[in-house]
């Protein structure tokens, strides 16, 4: 009778099992008996009948393990965790050797967040008992909440081997085979799990997963609005109908709407989290997917708020989440909070989660491709940015999100703002990766016959993604001599030859036309007749291998072949000077290696590159002598750089982040060979919550770099490394900052750096070239002010300082400067998809800069000017996603004014006003 109904328990047919036990006689109802039927009992729900016969078997045996650790799951369920496991290991004394005890031991270790205790149980389960499937089914569980994913599918075939009839090993088995994008094989361990027990709503969890992630193709109804993919509407079926077997299970619901989102069914995604948090209120999931909903549909603030409790809640999910992988989720979410700070205008307070999530988990992507979106509204943070975007898409898992052609190529010469798109990490993406193609659009119009246009399209099928776009803009400038036209493309390919590897390539193409483009502080300081063309295209091909889930290596190769012409003509008609040009033509290669590495409270990133360039300069000088004479000045450089470094981030004690390290560059070629050690210190204190001090000192040096990327880390402590300096500069940085959230509305902070600079330039003005030294000094400044006083708003008040000092010899416009700025920001967001903003600006310079003489150099003149600048927008959010509609102007009152922008290449305001219209939309 007992084996009769064990074959039935083992097909999950409760009922004959059941049945099978009915005529046992009395005298043969002994402990085991009664411990077999209490795991039936549990199976069904029945509690209390259960514990009823536990404490029969209990009576008859006081040492029963079994009955000890049915005990010990049942205190696990009811969150009675202490209990749990004083009683899972009582059962374990008393067979040390039951698969059973080991496996109840498992479960309340893990109530106990202790993930490493209960991989040692199960290891010990299987050790003991080799031929016991739900051990091994246990086992991969707690692998994949290891992230080791091989591990976790071998004792998974394993299970199921063994025991290919029961539903829990098949279930087991498809969240193994689920985690690494074999579909099919998963969608047929699910459904087999269905058919064992249909009762059951896991399988038909993993199911509906694996149809949304095998996608399909667009079903294009009517309404475009309702126009979604096979796999995906077919998938939400299988997560309702888990919902429905089990209605009280807050992750089910999480995930069902998650799937409602994706579909644009905000209203119904809303109801499941709202729900799901009601259910689990200590459960981060819904809080955090319930957040990027309200940032999708025009709530930022109520964003906030929602992944602030997220972010407070995370270290709840140790539950099912290693240490390692718990850091990364926290890593996530501070990177989304990024965003959404960025959102409201929150600029400052935004950096500072973005350093968070990158020094908590230098292997998210997340945190580097925020980085890199904000630093583009900083100014000389081009370095920075496209590096920090190369290390995100290096570091990246496959997805959809559009590669921007714009994104990686540094000085792009427009105003924050004004182009056809923002610098900012595709909104639009969805929660759930799966097989599909997408289309995103992006289009300008503006007074000084300003146009830009982007298209991208891109999709993933199975292990491979792909992005291909181009960029167009062009203006007429502000002033004579100020047009630019600017041509990129970009072609990028991502193919996983396994989970835990990766490869991609990409191709991009540039083609730049432009005038003079530097805005001086005296508005007639320019060169009217300065033509620069600037034609670069550029290969690489990258690597990313995950050797555990702590352990990543990423590599980079890359080839970039350049062409720059400038011509200019004097105005002056009575000099010798008919017209001077310059041409300089390189090929430059690059290899870099980084490994990332974790262990306990200690990260790692250690890494090489080598950059080569082989360049030639022509300087032509056509003298107006009859005949007109060219005087022709070529150089050729070759110029090979090493650099090497290591950063270790020490998180001890908790709330302490110590950055330690230093580089060493070894530079060949050029006016002076150079080799140079640089320490590297930082250091990141929250002595109470929601406060952060941050403190660095490091050295560097300036180096020649291809497309302006390196995978070397561009910040210590949050404060910059790289800046766009002249080659071969080198600097010490010191820097103090404090950052404070004062509620859950209030945010405050006030930062400090100095930076010293020393470097060589060659002095042709005594026509032989002489190599000279010069030092400079930078301060910065920044304090900020933040404020959401209703679910509508949010106010920003900010100080920017800067001051620079430079030698006359080699000064670049400028000996001295100082300028103080204080944006006064309001941005207003309705559930209706309308926004506002309006920014007020006092400007504050003055110094001695240099003017613009045909016949000297060297001459300067003081120059002081303050101003208010306004700038307004709004725009509106249109439904189901589709995009954006934006109109705008930057100085509204068409303030005409004197102001030297430290930046060169990306100015920061205009002497002129700006209006425009922009549209955004995202298909599907």
């Amino acid at each position: 009778m007992i084996k009769k109904s064990a074959e039935a328990y083992m097909k999950g047919d409760f009922p004959s099992a059941f049945e099978s036990i009915k005529g046992v006689p009395e005298k043969v109802r002994d402990a085991r008996l009664f411990t077999y039927r209490a795991s039936l009992l549990l199976g069904v729900g029945r509690v209390d009948e259960a514990k009823a016969d536990i404490d029969k078997a209990l009576n008859m045996a006081p040492n029963n393990s079994d009955a000890l650790a049915l005990q010990s799951i049942i205190a696990v369920t009811q969150n009675e965790k202490d209990k749990a496991l004083t009683l899972a290991k009582k059962a374990v004394e008393a067979n040390p050797k039951s698969a059973s005890a080991r496996i109840a031991l498992s479960y309340a270790q893990q109530a106990n967040f202790d993930l490493i205790g209960a991989r040692t149980s199960l290891e010990e389960a299987v050790k003991s008992n080799p031929e016991n499937a739900l051990a091994w089914a246990r086992l991969a569980e707690v692998w994949l909440m290891f992230g080791e994913l091989n591990k976790g599918l071998d004792a998974a075939q394993k299970a199921v081997s063994l025991n290919p009839n029961l539903s829990r090993t098949q279930t087991v088995l498809g969240f193994a085979y689920l985690t690494q994008v074999k579909t099919r094989q998963s969608k047929e361990a699910f459904q087999k799990a269905i058919e064992l027990d249909q009762a059951d709503p896991l399988p038909r969890l993993g199911l509906g997963l694996a149809k949304i992630r095998d996608g399909g193709l667009p079903k294009w109804e009517k309404d475009l609005m309702k126009m979604i993919d096979s796999g995906l509407k077919e998938g939400t079926r299988d997560l309702e109908i888990a919902v429905s077997l089990d209605p009280d299970n807050s992750l089910i619901r999480s995930y069902l709407g998650k799937a409602y989102y994706e579909k644009t069914q905000d209203k119904l995604a809303a109801d499941q989290f709202e729900m799901a948090k009601k259910l689990d209120p200590s459960d981060p999931t819904p809080y955090f997917y319930d957040a990027i909903e309200k940032q999708t549909t025009n709530r930022p603030v109520e964003a906030l708020y929602d992944l602030q409790k997220a972010i407070e809640l995370n270290d709840n999910r140790a539950v099912y989440r290693s240490r390692m992988l718990l850091d990364a989720d926290l890593a996530a979410r501070s990177a989304s909070q990024a965003r959404i700070y960025n959102d409201l205008g929150f600029q400052q307070r935004a950096l500072v989660e973005g350093w968070k999530s990158v020094n908590t988990d230098p292997a998210d992507f997340s945190g580097h491709r925020f980085l890199a979106d904000t630093y583009a509204a900083l100014p000389r943070h081009e370095i920075a940015r496209v590096s920090e975007l190369l290390q995100s898409q290096l570091l990246q898992p496959l997805n959809v999100t559009p590669i921007q052609p714009h994104l990686a190529e540094s000085n792009l010469f427009v105003i924050s703002g004004g182009g056809p798109t923002e610098l900012s990490f595709n909104e639009f993406n969805p929660l759930f990766n799966r097989n599909r193609l997408a289309l995103q659009t992006s289009a300008i119009v503006g007074n000084n016959a300003t146009f830009g246009e982007e298209v991208v399209a891109s999709g993933i099928y199975d292990n491979a993604a792909f992005s291909i776009g181009q960029y167009y803009f062009k203006t007429n400038g502000f002033r004579e001599g100020n047009e630019l036209r600017d041509s990129i493309f970009n072609a990028f390919l991502q193919y996983s030859l396994f989970p835990q590897t990766s490869l991609q390539g990409e191709f991009r193409y540039r083609d730049t036309k432009n005038g003079d483009l530097t805005l001086r502080f005296f508005p007639d300081d320019f060169a009217p007749n300065l033509r620069d063309t600037n034609e670069k295209s550029s290969m690489r091909i990258g690597f990313h291998h995950a050797f555990s889930p702590d352990s990543h290596l990423i590599g980079n190769f890359m080839y970039q072949h350049q062409d720059i012409s400038e011509h200019d003509k004097p105005l002056d008609p009575f000099l010798f000077l008919l017209y001077s040009s310059y041409k300089y033509e390189a090929d430059a290669y690059s290899a870099e290696l980084q490994h990332l590495f974790r262990w306990k409270f200690i990260k790692t990133v250690i890494g090489a590159g080598y950059f080569s360039i082989d360049s030639k300069e022509n300087f032509i000088f056509v003298l107006d002598f009859p005949p007109p004479t060219a005087i022709p000045d070529i150089i050729k450089r070759d110029i090979d750089h090493t650099n090497l470094y290591l950063y270790s981030y020490i998180n001890f004690p908790k709330n302490v982040t110590v950055t330690v390290g230093g580089s060493a560059d070894f530079l060949e070629g050029g006016d002076k060979d150079r080799k140079q050690f640089n320490p590297k210190f930082g250091i990141t204190w929250n002595p109470f919550p929601g406060t952060t001090l941050r403190g660095a000192i490091f050295r560097t040096l300036k180096r020649t770099l291809i497309t302006n990327q390196t995978l070397e880390p561009t910040q210590v402590a949050g404060f910059n490394q790289f800046f766009d300096d002249w080659n071969g500069t080198k600097a010490w940085k010191y820097g103090i900052a404090a950052d404070q959230k004062f509620s859950k509305s209030i945010y405050g902070g006030a930062e400090y750096s100095l930076r010293d600079l020393d470097f060589r330039w060659l002095d042709k003005s005594t026509g032989f070239p002489v190599a000279k030294e010069e030092k400079w000094k930078e301060r910065m400044g920044r304090g900020y002010l933040y404020w959401t006083p209703h679910k509508w708003l949010g106010l920003s008040a900010e100080y920017l300082y800067e001051r620079i000092k430079r030698e006359i010899e080699f000064s670049l416009g400028v000996k001295n400067v100082n300028t103080h700025r204080v944006p006064l920001g309001i941005n207003f967001f309705h559930p209706s998809g309308l926004s506002a903003m309006f920014k007020a600006s006092y400007v504050n310079q003055h110094g001695r800069f240099e003017r613009q003489n045909p016949f000297a150099t060297g001459i300067f003149e003081r120059g002081d000017d303050q101003f208010w600048l306004f700038d307004a927008a709004i725009s509106y959010r249109l439904p189901k996603r589709l995009g954006f509609i934006s109109v705008g102007a930057k100085n509204l009152l068409n303030k005409h004014f004197k102001f030297f922008d430290s930046d060169y290449f990306n100015p920061s305001v205009l002497p002129d006003r700006f209006i425009f219209a922009k549209i955004t939309l995202a298909l599907p």
